[in-house]
């Protein structure tokens, strides 16, 4: 069956849905906000100015498909470039250009490569990917094995009828936070708190630092740089 060309002309990021404009015809019709769902390709939101190909179906669009792509905003293209440049100050090399980061930045894209390029350089303290925080045996011993070149022979074990972790050396009880299998994060947060105070006594150039859902092991000023550029935390508009 032969596919519609459309415009878009509408986002919707909190219901996930985009407005077109038939190219030919009257009317606005619906289509979700990610097309290609079945593509291996990685999957980026649709923007105003977009050209798709599609499939009436009713009040709604299947099977869209990119005609054209509306370029990001030269300014986060600029910012990216120069993102790019500092993060190999810090030795930091990621294979992308700053407009393909900043296409992927803007569509919020599932499979940013700056985040996937981050996550293999720098480590993090859950493995989302794979097992849910509280069902992760190893999550500690990870934390153990992280913390080696900053704080040899550094320990952490739960204690058995608490909600509570004891750090070695020192004998250090710290209480864990009171989380939920929803925000697990709450649980750890006094425990890599207390882990950062330490790396600080110690004199270590990294901390953990808090992201939207997991904690990166990384320099502050690399981590501030990351921040200031909306690449952990929350994203600017």
């Amino acid at each position: 069956m032969p596919k519609d060309t459309f415009s878009v002309v509408e986002v919707n990021r909190k219901h996930g849905f985009a407005r077109l404009r038939p190219e030919k015809g009257e009317g606005l019709l619906n289509a979700p906000l990610y097309p290609d769902e079945d593509s291996p390709a990685p999957k980026m939101q649709l923007r105003e100015g977009d050209r798709v190909s599609g499939l009436r179906r009713g009040q709604s669009v299947a099977a869209v498909e990119w005609v054209t792509r509306a370029e990001p905003p030269y300014e986060l293209v600029e910012r990216m470039g120069e993102l790019l440049a500092k993060l190999e100050r810090w030795e930091v090399r990621i294979p992308s250009t700053a407009f393909d980061l900043a296409e992927h930045h803007w569509r919020e894209s599932k499979e940013d490569p700056l985040h996937l390029e981050l996550l293999a350089q720098l480590p993090t303290f859950f493995d989302l990917e794979l097992v849910h925080p509280y069902e992760d045996a190893s999550l500690l011993e990870r934390l153990e094995a992280a913390m080696q070149p900053y704080l040899p022979g550094f320990q952490v074990q739960p204690l058995q009828g608490r909600a509570a972790f004891r750090l070695q050396p020192g004998n250090l009880e710290v209480d864990a936070g009171e989380g939920s299998r929803e925000a697990p994060g709450t649980t750890f947060a006094p425990l890599l708190m207390r882990v950062n105070a330490l790396l600080e006594d110690a004199g270590a150039p990294v901390r953990w630092v808090p992201t939207e859902e997991d904690w990166l092991l990384s320099p502050p000023g690399l981590a501030e740089l990351l921040v200031l550029h909306g690449v952990i935390g929350p994203r600017p508009p």
